[in-house]
């Protein structure tokens, strides 16, 4: 099979041999996968895969079952399906735990739904789950623009009417209002905290992808028993923190990665996100977002763009041509 290597941050097409799922795993032939920042720092060296898991790039896909395990019994071959994955996406075939697995929804293109786990599973676990939203809660997303970003905007108008995002640009501004954001900050022009302090509105939950100086920001706007989660820290890993902020609203600061998480652990949150959020989008009631596609020979180029930052939603690779 054709995958994706890396060599000296530069990557390119390679051929290998497909192997067989084990029992518990079944095999997808890839049709897109989703290209992730995440993608970038594993190509630099800065975030390998957990043991046991594919050296090769890609964190989500979807396709078409090819084979199954011998203990997999909840698919079938042929089932259009999307995955979450430890690594291996980047590739014509993956094998994946079925627990990571879910059907792709009904109303949604075999290729757009490699848009869906990464996004969508962080989103969920994050917010709901760690973050404990309640309906109605005020929500404050950094990275309003980005593929995270949108996918939160678009579940979360499901749920509140108090959607606040940062973003880099008038245009990014734009985008995100559109989708259901309820304001908007351009972080380039307007400083989040200021805006938010001067127009009396407290953040309930914040979920952040910026890290450094925003975490002093953060705790000051954060509403009494409040709660902040990175999922990430592109803007650095280290900031200033009032601790009589954390003590006197009484908030919670936490922070969760999924990739190093056990297939049965992702497996838990793929079964919320079956149950509370396939149907929304199968009502169409939660849309996709996808910016650009490109094939995979031009893996390169799709990983400039999503360093320059200048995507608006998903970006994905075209592993098996669309027809």
């Amino acid at each position: 099979m054709k995958y994706v290597d890396n060599k000296n941050n530069q990557l390119f097409i390679k051929e290998k041999a497909i192997e067989n799922p084990k029992e518990n795993e079944l095999q997808i032939e890839v049709y897109s996968s989703g290209v992730n920042r995440a993608d970038l720092l594993q190509k630099k060296g800065h975030y390998p895969p957990p043991a046991g898991e594919s050296e090769i790039i890609g964190l989500e896909v979807s396709g078409k079952i090819s084979k199954l395990g011998s203990l997999v019994n909840n698919f079938k071959i042929g089932d259009s399906v999307c995955a979450i994955l430890g690594g291996g996406g980047y590739a014509e075939f993956v094998n994946v735990d079925f627990k990571q697995v879910m059907p792709v929804p009904g109303n949604i293109n075999i290729h757009d739904a490699a848009s869906l786990p990464e996004t969508i599973l962080t989103v969920y676990e994050n917010i709901f789950n760690i973050s404990e939203f309640q309906k109605g809660e005020s929500i404050l997303i950094h990275g309003g623009s980005s593929g995270i970003g949108t996918t939160a905007i678009s579940i979360l108008k499901n749920f509140t009417d108090k959607i606040y995002v940062t973003a880099g640009s008038k245009e990014k501004c734009d985008a995100c209002l559109i989708l259901g954001a309820t304001k908007a900050i351009n972080y380039n022009e307007e400083d989040f905290e200021e805006i938010l302090i001067k127009e009396d509105i407290k953040i309930d939950v914040i979920l952040d992808m910026v890290g450094g100086n925003y975490f002093k920001k953060n705790l000051k706007i954060l509403n009494f028993k409040g709660r902040l989660t990175y999922i990430a820290a592109i803007g650095g890993i280290k900031g200033e923190v009032n601790i009589l902020h954390i003590m006197n609203k009484q908030l919670r600061v936490s922070g969760s990665t999924l990739r190093s998480r056990s297939p049965e652990l992702k497996g838990e949150i793929v079964q919320q996100v079956l149950k509370e959020i396939w149907p929304l989008i199968e009502e169409e009631k939660i849309g996709i977002n996808i910016f650009k596609k490109f094939p995979m020979k031009e893996v390169n180029t799709a990983h400039e763009l999503m360093e320059s930052s200048k995507h608006i939603g998903k970006i994905l690779l075209t592993i098996k041509g669309e027809k």
